[in-house]
């Protein structure tokens, strides 16, 4: 597979010697990202079957440039699922093209092939029929959300304001009108000559859709998806639907040939055109080394002063980050000459090759970890005398590991870090589940939890032993470190106070950021005492709380927040001076999301402040 860059899009070419080439429609927002590495396989599946395949990021999503808050990001769509088929033609030679989407994507895909007249096959898997109830469905997401101890801190949106969210990405203004007119059944009549639907739910529209491609002289086939639920859910856990891809490569390679490779299939990446970002302050390229895959972001007047940032997966998810926020701040970044490199671990989005199945423990492994330094060793081997670490939960574990080992790494930045090291209780089914102490607090408080307590809906006696146990362990903590501190002879081996010494020895500053409810803030009372007391030791060690932050930063003002700390942290204590003025993440003149920056202050633990 190759990186491609057309009409500012970013992509993946995966070349194959078949005439039919196939265009990958993305599912919209948090879909795309939980889907990624499926969907990747899928087009690898393709080619295998010798059909050159080209998936790619639609403006103002994933690396491709623009922001989602830009206007007519629905026409932009529509029109970029067009370009792709004609880059997909230049670049392979191919003589039919086809379409496959998924979701919103297989909405898209039916318009477009609508529009364009000349798609040869059309594959809808799970295609949002109605564009007024996919509206619903997002809207019913962020509610479902709200409620959940991840986003009990968040802020509810108005109806009334021109801003739909779900899990960290939006549709904004005159473009939920848009949305909310399409109807499939209405807006396209023969897409194509051929249309494979995959149904996993509203089977009656989809019915009555392949009854109307039909008597509009469509070759229809329905088929079921019953693996659709297993893969559109956290990347973590997503499973790739291996029967559905299966028989939608079986479907669209009826008929195929296969002929030479054209020489421009086997043109090398570094032949693309480099992306350049529309304020003209930075190019975005795309680097292979070794199995790992990055998007090295480069300013047009860089800093001299400044180390690059390395931006590390969060969890499963691959390297633009929730809500997008990797892509954004390196942009940002770029702004004010600040090179950076958001990078795919092992197996972790276009990593080669793509891992089959990815644990808990393989996020928090040692091989994760030594993945890590081998970007940071990128960064130097191209002329950056340091760099900074940026991560969110899982990356920010590596983070912390990676700034502790590698010689150039002088700054780390992590989000809502759950485990300064993984032990094996990490690992028991569900363990990693439990919420914070604070919001089991609020819950007793709260009447309806006690009524589902007396129906057996919840289990407050489970509760009460991980709060014990996380009591227990503060403690013999806390009494272990003042013997330690005392005596200077170590009761037992404490692996995360040796971590935080070879840290702030090493003249490393790091910072940690949490959500006020979040379960990671527990793992470091735990540590370092009710108010991170313990942390005095560790003077370039520096903790605080942000307000209004969800753990993934699925809301806008908690990504605001964060990559607002995180630029003034990186300028006043790594690189030494006064921070600009921070660049707006939205261009100049965008609607802003419903939800404003909270005027609560940030609580800095033992009353420092910065």
């Amino acid at each position: 597979m190759r990186p491609v860059v057309f009409d500012g899009c970013f992509g993946w070419l995966h070349p194959a010697a078949g005439e039919q080439g196939v265009v990958l429609c993305n599912p919209f927002g948090y879909d795309a990202l939980c889907t990624h590495r499926g969907w990747r396989k899928l087009a690898e599946r393709l080619a295998a079957a010798g059909m050159p395949v080209l998936r790619f990021d639609y403006p103002g999503t994933g690396d491709s440039t623009g922001f989602e808050d830009d206007p007519q990001r629905v026409a932009a769509w529509l029109d970029s699922i067009v370009a792709a088929t004609r880059r997909l033609r230049e670049r392979t030679g191919v003589t039919r093209v086809s379409l496959v989407g998924l979701r919103l994507g297989a909405t898209l895909a039916a318009l477009a092939a609508q529009r364009a007249g000349d798609i040869d096959a059309l594959v809808l898997l799970a295609p949002a029929m109605l564009g007024r109830n996919y509206l619903r469905e997002l809207r019913a997401h962020r509610q479902s959300w709200l409620s959940t101890p991840a986003g009990m801190n968040a802020d509810p949106l108005d109806e009334r304001d021109n801003y739909v969210e779900a899990f960290g990405f939006g549709l904004h203004g005159d473009d939920i009108a848009r949305l909310g007119e399409i109807d499939l059944q209405r807006d396209t009549h023969a897409p194509a000559a051929r249309v494979l639907l995959l149904e996993s739910n509203d089977r009656s529209r989809t019915a009555a859709l392949a009854a109307h491609y039909a008597q509009h002289g469509v070759e229809v086939e329905r088929q079921g998806f019953d693996e659709c639920d297993r893969f559109m859910i956290e990347a973590l856990y997503s499973e790739e639907p291996v029967d559905a891809f299966a028989r939608v490569t079986a479907w669209l390679a009826q008929g195929t040939s296969s002929r030479a490779l054209d020489h421009a299939v086997g043109t090398d990446a570094i032949n693309e055109p480099l992306l350049q970002l529309p304020t003209e302050t930075a190019t975005e390229r795309p680097v292979v080394f070794g199995p790992y895959f990055g998007i090295y972001c480069d300013p047009t007047v860089p800093r001299t002063d400044a180390p690059a940032v390395l931006f590390f997966n969060t969890g499963a998810s691959h390297h633009i980050g929730d809500g997008r926020i990797f892509v954004l701040f390196a942009r940002q970044l770029a702004a004010l000459g600040i090179a950076s490199l958001r990078m795919d671990l092992g197996g972790l989005g276009d990593a080669q090759p793509a891992a089959d199945t990815i644990t808990l423990d393989s996020v928090y492994s040692e091989a994760a970890c030594r993945d890590a330094m081998a970007g940071a060793d990128w960064l130097v081997a191209h002329g950056h005398a340091s760099v900074a670490t940026f991560g969110v939960c899982g990356g920010a574990f590596v983070g912390l590991q990676v700034c502790a080992r590698h010689p150039r790494v002088v700054g780390a930045f992590g989000v809502n870090l759950q485990k300064f090291v993984w032990d094996g209780t990490a690992r028991m089914p569900g363990a990693h589940q439990f919420a914070s102490s604070k919001v089991y607090w609020r819950a007793a408080l709260t009447p309806g939890k006690w009524l589902r307590a007396l129906r057996r809906q919840s289990h407050p006696l489970r509760v009460a032993a991980v709060i014990g146990k996380r009591i227990a362990r503060r403690g013999w903590l806390a009494a272990s470190g003042w013997i330690e501190d005392r005596t200077g002879w170590p009761v037992a081996v404490n692996e995360v106070r040796t971590l935080l010494r070879t840290i702030h020895t090493k003249g490393v500053q790091l910072r940690l950021v949490y959500g006020e409810y979040d379960v990671g803030l527990d793992e470091a009372r735990v540590q370092f005492g009710p108010r991170l007391g313990g942390l005095r030791r560790y003077p370039r060690v520096r903790a605080m709380t942000l307000p209004k932050l969800d753990h993934a930063l699925f809301t806008r003002p908690a990504r605001e927040a964060a990559m607002a700390d995180a630029q003034r942290w990186l300028f006043a204590d790594v690189i030494g001076h006064a921070a600009p003025h921070t660049v707006p993440v939205v261009r100049p003149g965008a609607r802003t999301a419903q939800e404003g920056p909270s005027a609560t202050a940030p609580n800095w633990f033992d009353g420092v402040s910065p």
